[in-house]
């Protein structure tokens, strides 16, 4: 391999690697453009009606998953002090950590489907 086919691939294997970091990297936003007529309004109306919905459901969704780990965690948690008890054990019990963890993305991505069915333009800015 020459010096020259070397550097060449150096800079092909660089340029390709800062393209895929950068691109990690960006963020997406979107700019919603409604449709003119009364009925593509009175449409993406329902959608957002629809969306707001998604949403709330998976914020319950979210709390509920939250609420039996909690629950499973604090029964866990008391039978390793009932079978620890009395024992000189290094063996520590704690209580799993439990979040919340609400994806959404789904609500949106539904939505931008109902925009664009009902008319209107999405145009998409990468940064």
């Amino acid at each position: 391999m020459t010096t020259t086919s070397a550097a060449r691939i150096f800079t092909t294997f660089t340029t390709l690697l800062l393209t895929m970091l950068l691109s990690a990297c960006a963020t997406t936003r979107y700019e919603f453009v409604p449709p003119q007529s009364d009925m593509g309004k009175q449409c993406i109306t329902q959608c957002s009606g629809v969306r707001e919905q998604c949403r709330g459901n998976e914020i319950q969704r979210s709390m509920r998953e939250k609420s039996m780990c909690e629950r499973r965690a604090e029964t866990d948690y008391r039978a390793c002090l009932h079978d620890k008890a009395g024992k000189s054990d290094d063996h520590k019990c704690y209580r799993q950590t439990c979040t919340a963890n609400q994806n959404q993305w789904h609500c949106e991505n539904e939505y931008r489907q109902c925009f664009t069915n009902c008319g209107g333009q999405i145009i998409q800015h990468t940064q």
